[in-house]
């Protein structure tokens, strides 16, 4: 078993919260009153299914991209007071990266993915703030979009790829920006990238990326989220000898 404040303060090293400006609370969100952890649970999502699932499988620590507390106060009440109640109720405490999961060139959401499809030479991209939210690479050769089509039917909560083909036929030089990433199509046809890999658009996405002759495709939010968090489980069960489970829930999304 390894203390609870041990591995908040990894995760935080690693992760570097502190740098990020984001709408989400990063870092230790719900810290129970057990503070020696045994089993970790990390899913996408803070949802009480998920909750739900950690308690039955008697994880200690639960760590996921999309928590419960976001901008302001929030009263704790309905669904929201249940999830706190359950969390403490079980001897769980939350967890949560956002931002700073997503563009962690270690254990991120994008690097993962990008290296999931094979990309090389991954570095960050997209800055928000300052900090990086994303990465970019390449391919050892051309590749088609079908390329990216067969891979995302492989990945955890796949759904059918929304695919925009509007820029080059081969394809080599690649961004990755995961969740809802629609709005790095400018900064790629600025840096001359043939596709940009996403999880979800936002509506003006299909007119920008026709007008900058862009390639985007967009492989479900959910599905492009579940790398960095089983990345931190497989980082934490080497460093700290802890049992692991991802809680599969996906939005369909």
């Amino acid at each position: 078993m390894t203390q609870l404040a041990s591995i908040v303060s990894y995760l935080d090293s690693l992760l570097s919260p502190q740098l990020y400006t984001d709408s989400s609370l990063n870092g230790l969100q719900v810290e129970s009153s057990v503070s020696d952890i045994r089993r970790v649970a990390v899913a996408v999502d803070a949802g009480l299914d998920v909750i739900r699932a950690a308690a039955d499988m008697e994880a200690n620590l639960l760590i996921v991209h999309h928590g419960l507390m976001w901008g302001g106060e929030q009263p704790i009440r309905g669904t929201f007071g249940k999830k706190i109640e359950l969390l403490l109720k079980s001897g769980i405490s939350l967890y949560v990266s956002h931002l700073p999961l997503d563009g962690n060139l270690e254990v991120g959401n994008g690097a993962e993915l990008a290296r999931f499809l094979d990309l090389q030479e991954i570095k960050p991209f997209c800055e928000v703030n300052g900090m990086s939210v994303g990465v970019r690479g390449c391919l050892k050769s051309d590749f088609s979009i079908e390329h990216f089509q067969k891979k995302a039917s492989q990945m955890l909560g796949a759904v059918v790829p929304l695919c925009f083909e509007f820029g080059k036929s081969d394809i080599r030089d690649v961004a990755v920006v995961t969740g809802s990433g629609s709005s790095a199509l400018d900064l790629c046809a600025e840096q001359r990238i043939d596709l940009l890999v996403s999880g979800e658009p936002k509506h003006e996405a299909y007119q920008r990326a026709k007008e900058l002759k862009m390639n985007a495709i967009f492989l479900g939010h959910y599905a492009s989220e579940t790398f960095g968090v089983r990345a931190l489980a497989r980082r934490l069960a080497t460093d700290f000898d802890l049992e692991h489970e991802f809680i599969d829930d996906p939005s369909g999304i």
